[in-house]
């Protein structure tokens, strides 16, 4: 008997196939969970018998550092030379063992820094007797997954978000993609039977609304080319990711920051993660929000966001083919990527 309030188990499998439809798996190899840091607690603690660490390529989040925490494992961070690239040569040489459990996100929840397919297959080859978790919150705003790798190595974990996709950020709401075997263990374990008939009908009405997922995907690209183009007109250093958030690079974060807040125009300050001094990070909302911020970049004082130097440091976007532009900041992406790139879905900035 369910619970008030509570969907039946009958139900869960129901969504579960739902879900393995859309991609053409079956709905034993998915799982669908409530809360992220939950889902991920339990899950590092139901795989990390045999580790003694999580090792997270790239930045970690509060998230990650919080589940790891709860289930008793320290964190070994590897942000490589530069956050706004991913590479399996930043990940392999911590890998000893074979057991650890490695955490990737991808694109990066901070920077949006992604892995390839290639680093992905190698990084899953040196963790055979461990778990390669890959977190794709942001997959709807980049079209490169972890399937493929999953189809050939079962201790791969895919974790995906409902609701990002749709701008809903108070809802930690997903599934995981993972070989029968493993998911079906950790039914066991895992406390998934929680999902609410309102959450139910909410995801419900997600899968089924594709046209307004599109919508909103293409205003975010659109509104994120105009932002930064708009931006670095002003003379402020921003990069673009693919996501839905820009990074920008300000002399004096904290008056940058209390300057938007008073114009509704909120941003996040990154100083505090390695090799991000002085980086904020603004989520992209509707034009006229977004105009809001514009609005209070082109009243700010100079001295606030102008910075002396300039950061170098490459992004790399992985294409769908597999190859890869290497660029620095948006006006050297220009030059580098024609407008509207088939391959890339990359636009140039100095062309709109």
């Amino acid at each position: 008997m369910s619970q008030p309030g509570i969907i039946s188990r009958d139900q869960l499998d129901d969504l579960s196939r739902q879900l393995g439809a859309g991609l053409g798996l079956s709905g034993s190899m998915i799982l669908p969970f409530v809360d992220y840091t939950d889902l991920l607690t339990a899950l590092l603690n139901h795989v990390g018998d045999t580790a003694d660490r999580l090792i997270v390529g790239g930045l970690a989040t509060p998230d990650v550092e919080m589940a790891a925490e709860r289930a008793g494992l320290p964190v070994e961070e590897l942000p490589g030379p530069t956050p706004f690239m991913g590479h399996a040569a930043d990940v392999i040489p911590a890998l000893k063992t074979g057991h650890e459990i490695v955490y990737l996100a991808c694109p990066n929840w901070v920077t949006g820094a992604d892995y390839s397919l290639q680093h992905l297959e190698a990084i899953a080859d040196r963790v055979k007797s461990g778990i390669l978790i890959v977190d794709e919150k942001y997959l709807d705003f980049y079209g490169i997954s972890a399937l493929p790798v999953l189809e050939k190595n079962a201790h791969v974990i895919i974790a995906r978000s409902l609701t990002a996709g749709f701008g809903i950020r108070s809802d930690e709401s997903g599934y995981l993609i993972g070989s029968p075997g493993l998911i079906g263990n950790f039914k066991e374990t895992f406390a998934w039977t929680g999902i609410s008939t309102t959450l139910y009908k909410i995801i419900v009405t997600t899968l089924a609304n594709e046209e307004a997922r599109t919508l909103r995907l293409t205003t975010v690209h659109d509104e994120s080319l105009r932002l930064t183009t708009r931006l670095t007109r002003l003379g402020v250093q921003n990069r673009i990711t693919a996501t839905d958030f820009l990074l920008m690079r300000v002399a004096d974060p904290a008056r940058v920051g209390n300057l938007l807040a008073k114009h509704s125009a909120p941003i996040e300050n990154l100083s505090g993660y390695p090799g991000l001094k002085n980086y904020v990070r603004y989520v992209i909302q509707s034009p006229l929000s977004n105009d809001r911020l514009l609005h209070a970049f082109s009243r700010m004082p100079a001295e606030y966001y102008t910075m002396d130097d300039i950061d170098k440091r490459a992004v790399m976007f992985h294409r769908p083919a597999e190859i890869s532009v290497e660029a620095g900041p948006p006006e050297v992406i220009n030059r580098m990527v024609g407008k509207n790139s088939k391959e890339g879905n990359l636009v140039g900035l100095d062309e709109l």
